[in-house]
């Protein structure tokens, strides 16, 4: 692989302007220079790409500032990576002691690092999915949003209606659209039993009894040491009001999501639902985040990239392994600790395996980890051979370990 390419170009991106610097296969540097992120800056960029052949690109991720640059050179047919900033930092302690930190030097030293790792170059090559991991990301975003709307809701009503709070799932839109009526205790003492009634019927789901029928509601409010002032209702109120639109947003943006990755990734959702316990919620979050399985090598590998495999420290004849390195993907790290929470409660197999993990002394956490790995080494064997998960052949395994 490393012969097929005679220049390396390292790019390093910033919000108005990108540097680039060429080097050939000896290390040489042959080119360098700056241009601004705009339509001018990117058609000067390819035509100085086009003037060295067999040249490979490699930019290293800045949030969202490369995007535009990448997107443009991959519609160009240009052979283009994208390089996690963690291996370009550790790189350059290789390479040199000196501080000195400039986007010139730092373009140098991607176009190194890609030189001296092009054999991984099918692990670097981004694909077309980087619309659908920014839909991915604003999916987080909005549950994370969601997740702290709650939280505050919920202290709030501690202060105004700590009964409720204590005895009932406030989330559930039957609380909520009773709550945003009657956001305090007193605007339900104050209100005539029928209108209470009224609003609870109109609330009730058809052929279900409510959580809380209305004189349980009235006898708690009457005996409530909650806070009744304007102030608060109004804070209740827009506490239900956020969440009702976040969870609207987010059901919208979900299904949106869902729908995109069974149609570009159909087979390896199959797959992965054949897991019992992994959602499509969480098995759309993987695919997107590991793009293509056929990136990495082995599921040591793959692990690596979720940030999930163990540090480790060496020293002579020290080799110490230590907890995990954290240096992957955030948010794949996120999705597995989801799906093993859910698998160990949903399927007898993983559930096992983490018992398993605990009778051998592993704390939660660490028996948490260590399912994480198990179920990820599970998922490259079924992607890479496309195979559907039998659980009994999978027990049987574990029967016999």
């Amino acid at each position: 692989m490393q012969n097929s390419f005679k220049h390396f170009i390292g790019v390093d991106v910033s919000k108005n302007k990108f540097n680039y610097a060429v080097i050939n296969s000896a290390m040489k540097l042959i080119k360098e220079g700056e241009l601004d992120m705009d339509f001018d800056g990117f058609n000067s960029f390819n035509k100085i790409i086009k003037s060295f052949d067999n040249s490979v690109i490699a930019l290293e991720s800045t949030g969202i500032y490369h995007l535009n640059l990448l997107s443009f050179l991959i519609s160009k047919n240009h052979k283009t990576t994208l390089i996690n900033p963690s291996l370009i930092k550790k790189f350059t302690q290789t390479i040199t002691l000196r501080k000195t930190k400039t986007d010139k030097i730092d373009a140098v030293i991607i176009a190194k690092f890609i030189l001296k790792n092009i054999e991984h170059i099918s692990y670097f090559i981004p694909n077309n999915m980087d619309d659908i991991t920014a839909m991915a990301r604003v999916r987080e975003s909005i549950t994370t949003q969601l997740g702290k709307t709650k939280t505050q809701f919920k202290q709030h009503l501690v202060v105004v209606f700590p009964e409720i709070v204590a005895m009932y799932n406030v989330y559930t839109n039957f609380m909520l659209n009773i709550l945003n009526e009657f956001p305090t205790p007193q605007s339900i003492v104050n209100t005539p039993i029928k209108k209470i009634k009224e609003v609870f019927n109109q609330y009730s789901t058809k052929g279900r009894s409510p959580i809380i029928n209305p004189d349980e509601f009235i006898k708690l409010a009457k005996k409530s040491i909650g806070i009744s002032t304007k102030i608060y209702a109004e804070i209740i109120k827009h506490d239900i009001t956020m969440i009702k639109f976040l969870s609207a947003e987010l059901d919208k943006i979900t299904n949106e999501f869902i729908d995109i990755i069974n149609k570009n990734k159909k087979d390896d959702m199959d797959i992965l639902n054949s897991i019992k316990g992994i959602s499509d919620t969480t098995a759309a979050h993987f695919l997107t985040e590991i793009k293509d399985i056929k990136r990495f090598e082995n599921s040591k590998k793959l692990a690596a990239y979720a940030g999930i495999d163990p540090s480790v420290k060496q020293s002579g004849s020290m080799n110490q392994k230590g907890r995990i390195s954290k240096k992957g993907a955030k948010s794949l790290r996120r999705c597995l600790y989801l799906m093993a929470s859910s698998v160990m409660r949903c399927n007898e197999y993983f559930r096992g395996y983490y018992l398993k993990k605990k009778s051998e002394g592993m704390p939660h956490r660490k028996a948490m980890i260590a399912l994480c790995n198990k179920i990820l080494r599970v998922i490259f064997a079924l992607l890479k051979y496309k195979e559907f998960f039998d659980e009994n052949k999978y027990i049987k395994n574990l029967k016999a370990a």
